[in-house]
């Protein structure tokens, strides 16, 4: 079978995709000096960028799919201003499907994460290559690092805050090589790109780093054409890699677990010969093929024993969760702290109406609830208050949305009080549909 023969069968009024708020929005606007509600500290100076899916005119075939447009919050001296742009792509200017735009390194719907690495703002997508966007969210063009890029590259790079590295890899499911790591250094050179072997294709939406290791994800969720894309696949098993950061195919290390689906990390790091690692994990997400999203994850820890090659597989929590974050400063280090949103079950993706922090030391929990039933919150990010503040010295930014008002609101919690009301929120001129991931960035213009 052939792309083009995959069935295009989504409509506006089956697809859950296009209901409520994950439908998309039409307009683009910049508005300041937003109502805020209570007081944004005078420390958040910067601005908060969030990415996700924003459908121009087609029907996507699936929810992940949907052309991305950015949503920015620039805060300075207690003050909020709100932006959003598409990201101007051929892909959004043809309105095209992903299924139709393989192939093409350059036909990113851009939609699912938005990162800042070495003066530049990418926004990224897991089958094509970046495209780049200023501080005012105007898009620049693709980004293939000089032409040295030749594979897709993660939403989920990471950054090494010691040698100010992005480690990312790419996956492709056409064609060989399945799997490549690549390594930007800090003035965003592509000085290393390492295919490492991986017996089929498969989807690896992210990874993760420690100290002095890269490690994969070779989870079975398999291509399948059939399925239109992806299914989960029991018998292809599960195993976990490990490589030294700027090693080769050669040094990777592989540790069987139990088969799953993990979409999201939450973090991980060594632990003297041990290496621990933190994901939301699911037993069987997309086991009738791409839209079957309804086996949501919890948080579980694999515990990797370096000299004994065994993995420990530990539930954290039985409470369904996903879009996990720590301080961005402590990824790939030990962290305290963790924040998952919460999600109820359901036959696709739905958002609770809280967080859970997570003190990953004393292996206890504080909830934050934003409503009832109604009410769904997205991804939480830390905001240090410094660069120095310490691990939980800082806010944290959430956006809720309201059914039965069709509103949506940014608020800022202070992740020492966790418990507490947000010490502001902030409504907004439109609502901002259920989306994917995004960043907190001091000081950006």
């Amino acid at each position: 079978m052939t792309v083009e023969q995959v069935p295009m069968t989504a409509d506006r009024d089956t697809a859950w995709w296009m209901q409520g708020n994950y439908a998309p929005i039409e307009h683009e606007l910049t508005v300041e000096d937003l109502p805020v509600r209570g007081r944004v500290p005078d420390e958040l100076t910067g601005s908060y960028i969030r990415n996700g899916f924003n459908p121009p005119r087609t029907v996507p075939f699936h929810w992940f799919f949907g052309a991305g447009m950015v949503h920015g919050f620039d805060l300075r001296d207690g003050a909020v201003s709100y932006r959003n742009r598409y990201i101007r792509t051929p892909y959004l200017e043809h309105d095209l499907d992903l299924i139709t735009a393989v192939g093409d390194l350059r036909l990113s719907p851009a939609n699912t994460n938005i990162i800042r690495h070495a003066g530049r703002l990418l926004a990224l997508e897991e089958a094509h290559v970046p495209w780049e966007i200023d501080a005012q969210l105007d898009t620049v063009g693709s980004v293939d690092f000089g032409g040295r890029l030749t594979t897709p590259m993660t939403a989920h790079p990471k950054l090494c805050r010691v040698t100010g590295e992005l480690l990312f890899f790419g996956y492709q499911f056409l064609s060989e090589p399945y799997l490549t790591y690549h390594r930007l250094d800090a003035q965003g050179n592509l000085v290393q790109s390492e295919v490492i072997d991986i017996p089929r294709p498969v989807m690896m939406h992210d990874f993760t780093i420690t100290e002095h290791f890269a490690i994969f994800y070779d989870l079975p969720i398999v291509f399948a054409y059939e399925h239109g894309g992806f299914r989960f696949d029991r018998s292809a098993g599960a195993r976990v890699g490990v490589m030294p950061r700027n090693g080769t195919n050669a040094d990777v290390t592989w540790y069987e677990v139990e088969p799953c689906t993990v979409f999201h990390t939450l973090n991980s790091y060594e632990r003297g010969d041990e290496i621990v690692i933190q994901v939301c994990r699911a037993r069987s997400l997309m086991d009738g093929g791409m839209d079957d999203l309804g086996d949501q994850a919890t948080l579980w820890q694999w515990t990797i024993d370096r000299t004994a090659g065994t993995v420990t597989e530990t539930q954290l929590d039985d409470r369904m969760g996903d879009f996990p974050r720590v301080d961005d400063r402590r990824v790939g280090l030990p962290a305290r702290y963790g924040y998952v949103t919460g999600l109820l079950p359901g036959s696709h993706p739905i958002l609770a109406p809280h967080v859970i922090r997570y003190d990953l030391d004393a292996g206890t929990q504080i909830v934050q609830a934003f409503g009832g039933g109604s009410t769904h919150v997205g991804e939480a990010v830390f905001a240090p208050a410094g660069p120095d503040a310490a691990e939980d010295e800082g806010w944290i930014l959430v956006l809720s949305h309201e059914d039965t008002t069709e509103t949506t609101t940014l608020n800022i919690l202070d992740a020492q009080d966790f418990a507490a009301p947000p010490v502001a929120t902030i409504d907004l001129p439109q609502r901002i549909p259920f989306g994917a991931h995004g960043n907190w960035m001091p000081t950006l213009a």
